[in-house]
């Protein structure tokens, strides 16, 4: 982890209110992981005071670039999403612990909302881990919105996933209901389940794999205050006592859990 203040080189929308950063900055791409974050300071005065958290989206460490997925939810992420290329952005990265899935043949990734960031950063190095002797895992990626009009990066998600499911509530793009529901069609006893999302979605999504006797990973989006433990801000309860988000998570594996608070 450093801090360090990182050029961004593109502000690219993507659906009205959310946007996609593009920052260059070698070191940080050579050492993120999937699971991982940046905690950046909107602005350079006290208003707004703390940093907001973001997961890692996608890397590309032969450029030494790297991409942070926000949206507009308060003064600092507009703060962000007005900013023009050329910007410098004062950020602390990468921070957390990030997914592991080390010899699984199956990933199933389910993500709602902006939570689709860093799976699609691990669908992209599960495919970048394939060797001539060691197959890619196959990958099946569930993604739930409220409505066709809030999907963003399917683009970059369709060429790296197995499989693409897509369920919206209203029923107007892919399945409709919900993507827990839809996940649990893929549910074997050898399929290794990350997902990142609101934590209703998760919550919902951890009983249904307690009820199929399955256990995962979860990232969690919870409010950062410093995102390097000192401010003790983001704890939450495990079985193991509390934890700071920022430091023993995001990635939390979910027997560590009894449930997912909201």
């Amino acid at each position: 982890m450093k801090q360090v203040s990182v050029e961004l080189i593109r502000n690219e929308t993507l659906i009205p209110g959310t946007v996609l950063h593009h920052y260059r900055d070698a070191e940080i791409a050579a050492a993120a992981r999937p699971g991982q974050f940046v905690n950046i300071r909107p602005g350079y005065g006290s208003d707004p005071l703390l940093r907001r958290p973001f997961s890692i989206c996608t890397v590309d460490r032969s450029a030494g670039t790297f991409t942070v997925l926000i949206k507009e939810v308060g003064a600092g992420t507009r703060m962000l999403l007005a900013l023009r290329p050329g910007a410098r952005v004062d950020m602390l990265a990468p921070l957390g612990r990030s997914f592991a899935w080390d010899g699984a043949r199956r990933l199933l990734l389910v993500a709602g909302g902006v939570g689709v960031a860093p799976l699609l950063f691990v669908a992209n190095e599960a495919r970048a881990r394939e060797t001539g002797t060691e197959p890619a895992p196959e990958v099946i990626f569930c993604y739930g919105a409220r409505t066709a009009g809030d999907f963003v990066l399917l683009d970059q998600i369709r060429p790296v996933a197995s499989r693409l499911v897509l369920t919206t509530n209203d029923g107007s793009l892919g399945e409709a209901g919900f993507v827990t529901a839809a996940a649990e069609r893929f549910f074997t006893p050898e399929t290794t389940i990350l997902t990142c999302g609101p934590n209703p979605m998760m919550d919902d999504l951890l009983r249904r794999m307690r009820t199929a006797g399955l256990e995962g990973q979860v990232s969690l989006e919870n409010q950062m205050g410093c995102g390097i433990g000192a401010c003790q801000g983001c704890v939450v309860p495990t079985r193991r006592g509390y934890v700071r988000i920022c430091c023993e998570g995001p990635v939390l594996r979910t027997d560590e859990l009894d449930e997912i608070r909201f």
